[in-house]
């Protein structure tokens, strides 16, 4: 039988880059994905600054980029047509290095991934098979999958299963994982298309409050324009499989004929997440974990985010030794935090879809009133939460946020030098030698060692400026674990990162 340290259900974009993150790492592992291609309809049209930094790590933006673009922005407009809420996109320099929000065409993300995939050899891909089934002993888990063209089944172990194989999760099922329920669930129309011709739209992505019809307005990259359309009270998914009622429907928003659709479909709008993220060996990720409405944009972040933050901890769990208290932080770290953007993107779709007009009328007059007197929010990532707990240090007000990302004299970015592990970041050459005198600990800990003392740009010292800081030390996701102040102050830190490892 095959041995592998991680066997990956699922090669959808939070499959595939878990197993490029993990391949590059020297992490052998075992993709089994159902399709010999990657899906060729857009799903996801969102990304986000974080998740460029984990591509990064991957070693693909400059192949995704002519696939992306900056977020316009967005308006929320009422009844009256005038805007009741907004979000403002964040302009440049950027302190994370990239667009706060980004646009993306998912089949290109995804094939590009895949050939990722395929030019490493610490993965394999088994495409054309369905996983069945796993038992796991304290060895680990062997997996039963079957071949799609023979019917052959086969088995193969690994230290781990993941389940990243979407919403109607097999992996989940198998391991009776209950989904805790937000009490969102609504069906909508989602449809993309190619502009072809110049017509009227408006220069930012819009949402329609209209009680009569509420929609959604998506600019995506190069012509690729979205639409989400509430289905109304009486109406059904197979109504809109007929083409005159969907473009009747579109009309309300847009002169159809200036378009090539691309796809449409039916979604079940859900907010849902896991109440256990593992079962002994077993982890799930992405949509298999979690489900929310998609008016914060941040579905796939969510998935990346998640293998990100497990990748990092099953590579220390493989390669360093480290035992089962690390691995159960994922669940610590990432269920409150993607529990709180679930929170939110109800939050905004209740907003949207309200179909009561008195209620839809009070909502504009409240909304306004906050947006003109300055005290709403206008920043989307504002409503992504920093990290509370698991691997951070205790009472230190930065720990838990997302490092900075400055550009270096020869044009790269940070995370284009500095590998996908612990780091410590000196801002200045006597901060580097207080990492001198703790040579051993950071050794022993496979921390790697920076200085910054110049960059393009005042990203790096402005930040360490505000905030009284010469050093600090940052996890392999990039988040900040803590502040560091003298030579004393880290070897102190070092010890306690390491008891917070070793559980």
């Amino acid at each position: 039988m095959d041995r592998y340290d991680i066997i990956i259900s699922g090669c959808g974009p939070v499959g595939a880059t878990m197993a490029v993150l993990l391949g590059q790492h020297g992490v052998r592992t075992l993709v089994l994905e159902k399709y010999a291609e990657p899906y060729d309809k857009p799903r996801a049209i969102v990304l986000d600054w974080e998740v460029m930094r984990v591509f990064q790590f991957c070693g693909i933006t400059d192949e995704l980029a002519p696939s992306t673009a900056p977020h316009t922005g967005t308006d929320f407009v009422g009844m009256d047509g005038q805007i009741i809420k907004q979000f403002d996109p964040l302009p440049p320099p950027y302190p994370l290095g990239w667009p706060a929000t980004l646009m993306f065409i998912q089949p290109d993300l995804e094939r590009i991934l895949r050939d990722k995939i395929t030019s490493m050899d610490t993965v394999d891909l088994e495409t054309g098979t369905r996983f069945d089934t796993f038992v796991q002993d304290a060895d680990g888990v062997t997996v039963t999958y079957t071949d799609l063209t023979d019917s052959q089944a086969s088995t193969v172990k690994g230290a781990y299963l993941i389940g990243c194989d979407g919403a109607n999760s097999a992996v989940r099922d198998a391991c009776s994982i209950d989904l805790i329920d937000y009490q969102f669930d609504e069906w909508w129309i989602v449809v993309d298309a190619w502009q072809q011709r110049y017509t009227d739209l408006p220069a930012k992505t819009t949402q329609y409050c209209w009680p009569s019809r509420p929609a959604t307005y998506v600019v995506g990259p190069q012509n690729l324009r979205r639409w989400e359309i509430k289905m109304m009270p009486g109406e059904r998914p197979e109504d809109f499989e007929d083409s005159a009622k969907l473009r009747e429907v579109m009309s309300n928003y847009v002169d159809v004929d200036a378009f090539d659709i691309w796809r449409s479909a039916t979604y079940r709008f859900n907010a849902r997440v896991g109440a256990k993220w593992r079962k002994d060996r077993v982890f799930l990720a992405g949509d298999a974990m979690h489900q929310m409405p998609p008016f914060l944009g941040q579905g796939l972040c969510a998935g990346i985010r998640d293998v990100a933050n497990l990748s990092w901890k099953l590579i220390h769990a493989i390669k360093h030794g480290y035992n089962d208290a690390l691995l159960d932080t994922y669940e610590a770290e990432r269920l409150p935090h993607v529990g709180k953007i679930i929170e939110h993107a109800k939050e905004f779709g209740l907003i949207i879809g309200e179909l009561d007009e008195v209620k839809a009328c009070a909502r504009d007059k409240d909304l306004r009133a906050q947006l003109l007197s300055g005290k709403m929010g206008t920043s989307r990532q504002g409503f992504i939460p920093d990290l509370t707990s698991g691997i951070l240090a205790k009472n230190d007000p930065l720990a838990g946020t997302l490092m900075v990302q400055p550009k270096l004299p020869d044009g790269a970015l940070l995370d284009d030098r500095a590998p996908m592990a612990f780091l410590y970041l000196a801002l200045d050459d006597t901060a580097q030698t207080w990492a001198d005198a703790c040579a051993s600990d950071l050794s022993r800990l496979g921390v790697v060692r920076m200085t910054i003392t110049e960059e393009l740009g005042d990203t790096l010292h402005t930040w360490g400026m505000a905030h009284g800081l010469r050093a600090v030390l940052i996890r392999p996701d990039r988040y900040v674990w803590g502040g560091v102040t003298s030579a004393d102050d880290l070897h102190q830190k070092l010890t306690t990162l390491q008891k917070q490892l070793e559980g």
